[in-house]
């Protein structure tokens, strides 16, 4: 998330609606992925891979995002 809009360049393409729903997706599953943490709350195993699941999602997408955006713009 501060990767992403971290950077004035990257959110100043987006508009408006499409930041805030983007913000608002990323803080959401954030917030719950730390108070399961901090609750220690025991979720059933289908909880447990879907958020392995969205981690190797938001993985690829921070390495995509790094290579395809910083790197070649840094390359140029």
């Amino acid at each position: 998330m501060v990767f992403v809009f971290g950077r004035l360049d990257v959110t100043a393409k987006f508009g408006i609606v499409q930041k805030w729903i983007v913000k608002s997706g990323l803080a959401l599953v954030s917030a719950g992925a730390l108070f399961n943490f901090i609750t220690l709350s025991r979720p059933p195993f289908t909880e447990i891979l879907m958020n392995i699941g969205l981690a190797i999602l938001f993985l690829w997408a921070a390495v995509f995002h790094y290579t395809y955006f910083v790197k070649k713009k840094n390359n140029k």
